[in-house]
C-alpha cells in the first residue's frame, strides 16, 4: 500500500510519496476543462511542427472527458473553481487528484491511504473544516476507476488524515524520508514560522514548544492570482489583448516570457514586475501588520513556501532577512506530508 499526500492547490495539484526510501513528486497545472484533444482532419500541415507544444492530459471517469493540465485552453473552458468549495468534490478537483495519481503510480492497480492539506482558513474554521472533512472522505474514501490517456487506472483509498498545508512546510524542512525527526532535538520546539503563498492562498502558520501558535497563525486569500489579474489587466490596457489568468500565470513563472500580440512579439517583464511589486506589497502589508507577524523577530526560523515564495524571493528576502525559501517549494508542502504520512502509516 502506498502512503500518499496530496496537495489540491488552486494553481498546480501536488503529490508526493515515498517509495523504497525515496521521494517521488508530481506537479501537475490545475487547469481542468470538458472536453477532448481530437481535431478530427483540422491541421495545419507541417508548419510550426517543431514548435507543438505538449497535449493536455485526457481523464475520463464517469464517461465524461476532462482535460487536465498545461494546453488544456487550447481545447476548453478552464473550470473556474476558485472557492474553498472546489475542495470538497468538484469535478475539476477530482479531475486534478485522478492526473496526479496516474503519473505518480501510472497504470493498473493501487491501493492507498491519503494525507491531504487543506488551506488555514478552512482548518481554522470548525465548520467549515468539518463539512470540508466529511465531503472530501465520502468521496475519497472508495473504490476508483478512471482512465489518463486511455491507460486505465484502479485505486482503492482506504485511509484520509486532513492537515493544514503549510504543516507540511515543518514536516519537509525537519523530517527525514522515513518519518523521523532529523534535525536537531531543540529546533523541535523552536518558534518556527511558516509563510505559504499560494495561487489563491496566503498561510500563516507558527509553532512553538511543538505546539501551534494561534496568535501567529491566520490565512486569507491574497495568493499569486492577485498578479496574474494585474498580469491580465496589463496587458489589455497596454495592447489590447485579453488574456487568461493562468496564461498569466504562467508568464509569471516563466524565466523567459514571450508575449505576441497584433504588433509583434514584445517582452512583458515589465508588466510582470510591476505586478509582482504590487502584490509583494499587499501580502507583507498583511504579514507585518502588528496582530499578525510585524518584524518576524520572534521566530527562531522564518520558513517560506509556495509558489508565491519562488516569484517573490527578492522582496521577502528584503523584509526578512532571516527567512529561508524551502527547496522545492512548489511542492514542499507534499513533501512534508509525504514524510509525515510514513510516521502515521509506516
Amino acid at each position: 500500500m502506498y502512503h500518499i499526500a496530496f496537495d489540491p492547490g488552486f494553481g498546480n495539484g501536488k503529490i508526493a510519496l515515498i517509495v523504497d526510501g525515496e521521494l517521488r513528486t508530481v506537479v501537475v497545472s490545475a487547469i481542468v476543462g470538458m472536453g477532448d484533444t481530437n481535431l478530427g482532419r483540422l491541421s495545419i500541415g507541417d508548419v510550426g511542427r517543431q514548435r507543438r507544444r505538449k497535449l493536455p492530459d485526457r481523464v475520463v471517469f464517469g464517461d465524461v472527458n476532462y482535460l487536465v493540465g498545461d494546453g488544456t485552453e487550447r481545447y476548453a473552458a478552464p473550470m473556474k473553481g476558485l472557492d474553498f468549495l472546489r475542495l470538497r468534490d468538484g469535478p475539476d478537483v477530482r479531475a486534478l487528484f485522478y492526473d496526479c495519481i496516474y503519473h505518480a503510480l501510472g497504470a493498473g492497480d493501487h491501493e492507498a491511504s491519503m494525507i491531504v492539506g487543506l488551506p488555514v482558513e478552512v482548518m481554522s474554521d470548525e465548520k467549515q473544516a468539518d463539512a470540508t472533512a466529511r465531503s472530501l472522505r465520502d468521496w475519497m474514501i472508495a473504490s476508483h476507476q478512471f482512465s489518463v490517456n486511455d491507460d486505465d487506472v484502479s485505486l482503492v483509498v482506504r485511509d484520509v488524515k486532513l492537515v493544514a498545508q503549510p504543516i507540511g512546510a515543518f514536516f519537509a524542512w525537519g523530517m527525514d524520508n522515513k518519518g523521523q525527526w532529523a534535525r536537531r532535538a531543540t529546533d523541535l520546539r523552536a518558534s518556527v514560522g511558516v509563510l505559504d503563498i499560494g495561487f489563491n492562498t496566503l498561510d500563516l502558520f507558527a509553532m512553538e514548544g511543538a505546539e501551534i501558535s494561534a496568535r501567529y497563525t491566520d490565512g486569507d486569500t491574497l495568493g499569486m492570482r492577485r498578479a496574474a489579474e494585474y498580469v491580465v489587466k496589463a496587458i489589455d490596457d497596454a495592447y489590447g489583448k485579453s488574456i487568461s489568468i493562468y496564461q498569466a500565470n504562467d508568464m509569471i513563472q516563466s524565466s523567459d516570457p514571450v508575449l505576441h500580440t497584433s504588433q509583434g512579439q514584445v517582452d512583458p517583464r515589465p508588466l510582470i514586475e510591476q505586478a509582482l511589486s504590487r502584490v509583494a506589497s499587499g501580502i507583507l502589508t498583511f504579514v507585518q501588520e502588528p496582530d499578525k507577524w510585524g518584524n518576524g523577530r520572534q521566530f527562531d526560523y522564518l520558513l517560506f513556501t509556495g509558489g508565491g515564495s519562488e516569484a517573490l524571493r527578492e522582496q521577502l528576502s528584503d523584509q526578512y532577512p532571516h527567512g529561508h525559501v524551502l527547496p522545492q517549494a512548489v511542492a514542499a508542502n507534499a513533501i512534508g506530508m509525504a514524510r509525515y504520512a510514513q510516521r502515521v502509516y509506516g
